[in-house]
C-alpha cells in the first residue's frame, strides 16, 4: 500500500488565541494529495512548511494504549525539543470504497500529552480530503471559512424522502427465505452466506439419508414379515422374526431422525432469513459522522 508521509513546520495562531505558536505536522495518507502544501499555505498565510521524515513511534495506534493522553509524553517532548515546536499535529487518512476515514491528533510538546483528538468517517466527495484537512487545521487555528462547510454539506441530500435504495434488508430476507445464504451474498457477507448455505445443505443431506435408510428398513421389515408368515420351519420363523424386529427398530429410528432433521432444517431456514434481514444492506444513518472531538485531559 503506497503511503505519503508529509511533515510540515508551521507558525500560526493555535487553539483560540495562542499567538505565534509553531506546529510540526505529520500526515500519513494512502493516496497522495498533490495540492496539500500549496492549499494550506494559501489558506493559512504566514505558515512555513518544511518536509521531514515521519516519526514512526509517534504515529502508531493510540487505541491500544491504556492512557492515550499521556502514553507518549517523553517522545513528544523529545521531538518538540528537536524541532523547536510548541505542538505536534498528526493526520491519517484511510480509504475504503466510497468512504474515507480521517483521524487527527494534537500533542503539546511542553506537557507531552495528547490535548485534542478527532475522528471522521465520511462519504468521499469532490476534493473532500483536502476540504476536511482545511476544516481540521482551521478548527485548531480558529479559522474556518464558510465555503469549507458548504463543500461538506454538498454530500448531504436535501430531501431524504427522495433517496432510493437499491438494496434493502427485506430484499435480503426474502432471498434467504427462497435460497439459504442468498440474502447474505446479496448483502456482501460471503462468509455468512457460505455458512448458512453449508449448514442448510448438511441438514438436507441428513434428511435425505434418513429417508433412504427409513425406506430401506420399511421394505426389509415388510419382506421379513411376509417371509415369516409364509414358512412353517421353526428355525426360519425365528430368524425372520428377529430380522423383522431389527428392521422395525431401524425403521422407527430413521423415522425419528428424519423428523428431527426436518425440524432443524425448518428452524435454520427461518433463522437464516432473519439473520439476512439483520445483516442486510442499510443506508448510513449519517453520511457524516464525527466522534472524540472534545479535548482530552491536558497534562502540563
Amino acid at each position: 500500500m503506497k503511503k505519503l508521509f508529509l511533515v510540515a513546520l508551521m507558525s500560526q495562531t493555535l487553539l483560540a488565541g495562542d499567538q505565534g505558536k509553531t506546529i510540526l505536522m505529520l500526515n500519513q495518507f494512502e493516496n497522495q494529495i498533490p495540492e496539500l502544501s500549496s492549499t494550506l499555505e494559501e489558506n493559512f498565510s504566514g505558515s512555513e512548511f518544511q518536509f521531514r521524515e515521519p516519526i514512526e513511534k509517534l504515529i502508531t495506534d493510540l487505541d491500544v494504549e491504556q492512557y492515550p493522553a499521556a502514553s507518549r509524553m517523553g517522545l513528544v517532548k523529545m521531538v518538540g525539543n528537536e524541532y523547536d515546536v510548541d505542538y505536534i499535529i498528526y493526520n491519517q487518512i484511510r480509504n475504503q470504497d466510497e468512504r474515507f476515514y480521517l483521524e487527527g491528533q494534537i500533542f503539546s510538546t511542553r506537557s507531552g500529552g495528547l490535548i485534542l483528538r478527532r475522528k471522521l468517517d465520511l462519504l468521499d466527495y469532490t476534493k473532500g480530503q483536502m476540504n476536511e484537512l482545511n476544516l481540521w487545521v482551521g478548527e485548531i487555528m480558529n479559522i474556518v471559512y464558510p465555503g469549507w462547510i458548504e463543500n461538506r454539506e454538498s454530500i448531504l441530500f436535501l430531501d431524504p424522502d427522495n433517496i432510493t435504495y437499491e438494496k434493502t434488508p427485506m430484499g435480503a430476507a426474502m432471498r434467504s427465505l427462497a435460497v439459504p445464504g442468498w440474502g447474505q451474498m446479496y448483502s456482501g457477507k460471503k462468509l455468512s452466506a457460505a455458512f448458512w448455505a453449508g449448514l442448510e445443505s448438511s441438514l438436507s443431506v441428513g434428511i435425505l439419508l434418513s429417508f433412504l435408510n427409513y425406506n430401506t428398513a420399511s421394505k426389509n421389515f415388510l419382506q421379513y414379515q411376509k417371509d415369516y408368515n409364509s414358512t412353517d420351519d421353526e428355525k426360519e420363523i425365528a430368524r425372520y422374526r428377529a430380522l423383522a424386529i431389527t428392521e422395525h427398530a431401524k425403521h422407527v429410528r430413521y423415522n425419528n431422525l428424519m423428523i428431527a432433521f426436518a425440524s432443524m432444517t425448518g428452524t435454520v431456514w427461518l433463522s437464516n432469513s432473519v439473520h439476512a434481514w439483520i445483516v442486510g444492506p442499510r443506508p448510513f444513518q449519517e453520511i457524516y459522522r464525527e466522534w472524540d472531538s472534545t479535548r482530552t485531559v491536558n497534562v502540563e
